[in-house]
């Protein structure tokens, strides 16, 4: 109601509300106060391209003084964390670590205490934070297989001819019992577990009762998963507690070299008068919150005057808070004014260290109906998002698979995704939810009549079949001008490209899997497959041009730029340059030759035409910036004008003028130089990273778009395909030489 005199009020007081993100509230409560920290007025925020180099050249320094030093410390984390030559795993692993603390309000305290937990002794190890989490796996594992084996008895009990059989498994079902009721005494149930035997199976021929030979498969099923136990519990108590103060030696050291790092860093940072994002929460907090005599959190004079500012204070995404955050925002209120909407479903960035748990602990506690001054809790159960059939498949799917051990939450009728929203019905169109199976062994249908030209082809990957299914059923809603309703538009109307997305839980190596598929049928397909930028056709021959002319003597670099329309020479040009010096490097061999080539020759005039440009660029390079040097090679080797014309055109003139931004950020950033540029994309490559590539679509383009779950979240498309559902589930931070948990 425009007339409403309280909604005009708001709308003109809204402009003092402080609306932003955590970081810019951070950023105001520094600026604010800078005189309080070590840091400056005109402190900037650091470009993420600034910040990577500085923790690579921070790492650099230690790791060189160390060697010089022979630090023996140093030296037992080399021994233990990396292998012959390659000491890049202990840098990336400090890396991980000093990423990880962060998120914690005392970075540094939590560390600290975190290694002290190692530095224990005891008599019985099922009393440690470890015993516990294994004790409570074997407890699993033998849980299940009791219940599988009592779910057996059951059945055998049905015949009676089977009583003997039966008490084998009964005999089974109390040594299991057992070792659960002793995992609280770690040397007891490790002597349980070692001395397992079991009975041998009753051999009796009369009895033909089909079940007996059923269960005995079903008992050696359930023996075989409880041999797991024995790796699980291998060493006493004494030999774990031994084990543990071995790790807090190698740990101690560990932490030593992170808190290092952590300095350095930070005062390089300081140098430069730059600060990250993390630095941002951390002084903002350090402003906010001091530890008193006792070790207790207080507030800060300055928090006090953000409580009196703030009358409430509203949080969205409360899920995805950290615990940096929620000390942040604890300390601006007043305990009684903060609004908090979260979904812990939808939690996607645990592995930014988001806590979960935050959301939960409320949600857990906080009241539908208060008394006395508790605190309230509101259901918010309606999607305003999908149709009932979408929700109804969810709802299904997730009942069965979501609970507080996978997903924080039972997933039961309490939390179902109930419709909101209202969507007109479209007469004939069935907006049913499909589950499309691929049998592998029958392919026929996905090769739509293909015939292999020989009977032993090796078979396609199954990405590329999965891929080719998801084309030809694009493909088909399309010819059949399958209906859709325009929410815009307010009707139906035949589907359009853009109404398809097609979502996967990881784009790289698959995206363009897809985008191939896809764009052979004639249907114009956009993947946002930024994990490719470096490795793109363009980015990589631009990226040789500038190493060769920096250091010509490198050989992939140079038959890279010499295969490419910059250069233009074919294999048998490249072969015969070769021959005229078959051991030194290539380019010693190309000098060579347009020493020995007649000048009449048109293989010795590419080659002085291309050592020209070579020499030339490197002229241009000594007074040029590095963006208007780079964009002159673009002019003078007019490469952008041949990319234009290649595939996806638009989108490699687009990543080439990303490169040229790219590099004047880097000039920016108090670093200079071609060289230092070229390494420090070659410092991205190493460590397994990079840049993200152009966006050079708009929402209204009509393509069918390939994007990540997690960049899905807030979308909404008529038709949605889900593809590569199945891949295990991601198990590599079990893998890691060390775990970290909050």
């Amino acid at each position: 109601n425009p007339d409403d005199a309280n909604l005009q009020k708001q709308v003109i007081l809204l402009n003092k509300a402080s609306i932003c993100t955590i970081d810019s509230f951070c950023l105001d409560v520094i600026k604010n106060n800078f005189y309080e920290l070590d840091v400056s007025a005109n402190t900037r925020i650091a470009d993420s391209t600034e910040i990577l180099i500085l923790k690579q050249e921070t790492l650099d320094d230690i790791f060189e003084e160390k060697y010089i030093e022979n630090d023996s410390d140093f030296i037992t984390l080399i021994d233990t964390y990396t292998s012959y030559n390659r000491d890049e795993d202990l840098k990336d692993l400090i890396l991980r670590i000093y990423s990880y603390i962060q998120s914690a309000p005392f970075p540094e305290e939590w560390l600290e205490d975190s290694v002290e937990m190692l530095n224990m002794n005891g008599d019985n190890f099922s009393n440690t934070p470890w015993g516990k989490i294994i004790a409570k796996r074997v407890w699993q594992i033998l849980d299940d297989g009791i219940n599988i084996l009592n779910n057996t008895v059951r059945k055998m009990s049905m015949f009676p001819e089977l009583e003997k059989f039966s008490g084998v498994i009964k005999d089974d079902i109390f040594k299991y019992s057992e070792i659960q009721s002793n995992l609280n005494e770690w040397n007891k149930a490790q002597e349980l577990v070692f001395n397992l035997s079991y009975k041998g199976w009753p051999i009796d021929k009369k009895i033909t009762n089909d079940y007996k030979d059923e269960a005995k498969q079903i008992r050696d099923e359930v023996k075989e998963s409880v041999k797991n136990i024995k790796e699980l519990i291998e060493c006493s108590s004494e030999e774990a507690f031994e084990d543990l103060r071995f790790m807090h030696d190698v740990i101690n050291k560990l932490k030593n070299l992170v808190l290092e790092f952590s300095r350095r860093f930070y005062q390089k940072k300081r140098d430069r008068n730059i600060m990250d994002f993390n630095d941002m929460e951390h002084l903002a907090l350090n402003l906010l919150v001091r530890k008193d005599e006792s070790g207790k959190t207080v507030k800060t004079e300055i928090a006090k005057k953000y409580t009196e500012k703030f009358e409430e204070i509203a949080i969205d995404e409360y899920q995805d808070s950290n615990l940096a955050q929620e000390y942040i925002l604890t300390s601006v209120s007043n305990g009684k004014n903060v609004f908090m909407v979260g979904d812990v479903k939808q939690s996607i960035y645990k592995f930014r260290q988001a806590r979960p748990q935050l959301f939960l602990e409320k949600y857990n506690t906080y009241k539908l109906d208060p008394q006395n001054g508790e605190d309230r809790k509101i259901q918010l159960f309606k999607n305003f998002r999908s149709r009932q059939n979408i929700l109804d498949f969810t709802n299904l799917v997730f009942e069965n698979i979501m609970s507080k051990d996978l997903g924080d939450i039972d997933y039961n009728q309490e939390e179902y995704l109930n419709l909101g929203a209202s969507y007109e019905e479209v007469d004939e169109q069935n907006f049913k939810t499909e589950i499309n199976i691929i049998d592998l062994a029958d392919e026929k249908d996905i090769w739509q009549g293909e015939e292999p030209e020989e009977t032993n082809t090796e078979r396609v990957e199954n990405v590329v079949v999965e891929a080719r299914f998801v084309a030809s059923k694009i493909k088909e809603l399309i010819d059949s001008k399958y209906k859709v309703f325009d929410k815009k538009q307010k009707c139906e109307r035949p589907i359009k490209y853009r109404d398809i997305a097609i979502l996967l839980r990881s784009v790289s190596g698959v995206a363009g899997v897809y985008e191939k598929e896809i764009s052979e049928l004639g249907i114009p397909v956009y993947s946002d497959s930024s994990g490719e930028y470096l490795q793109s056709v363009e980015i990589d021959t631009i990226m040789s041009l500038l190493k060769i002319i920096n250091n010509p003597m490198q050989d992939i670099p140079l038959v890279t730029v010499m295969r490419s329309p910059i250069g233009n020479f074919t294999d048998n040009e490249l072969v015969r340059i070769r021959m005229y010096d078959r051991n030194s490097d290539f380019y010693m061999a190309l000098t060579k030759a347009n020493e020995e080539l007649d000048s009449d020759d048109l293989l010795g005039l590419k080659i002085e035409k291309f050592l020209g440009l070579l020499s030339q660029l490197r002229d241009d390079e000594q007074y040029m910036a590095l963006d208007e040097w780079i964009w002159n090679i673009y002019t003078k080797t007019g490469y952008m004008d041949y990319v234009r014309l290649m595939p996806n055109g638009n989108l490699r003139i687009s990543n080439l003028k990303m490169l040229f931004e790219r590099a004047k950020q880097y000039e920016t950033a108090s670093f200079k130089g071609l060289f230092n540029f070229i390494n420090f994309i070659d410092k991205i490559n190493f460590n397994k990273e990079d840049l993200k590539s152009a966006k050079i679509i708009g929402e209204n383009e009509d393509v069918v778009r390939i994007m990540t779950i997690h960049k899905s979240k807030g979308l909404e498309f008529p038709v949605v395909i889900l593809a590569e559902t199945g891949k295990q589930f991601n198990f590599r931070d079990f893998n890691e030489k060390i775990l970290l948990d909050q």
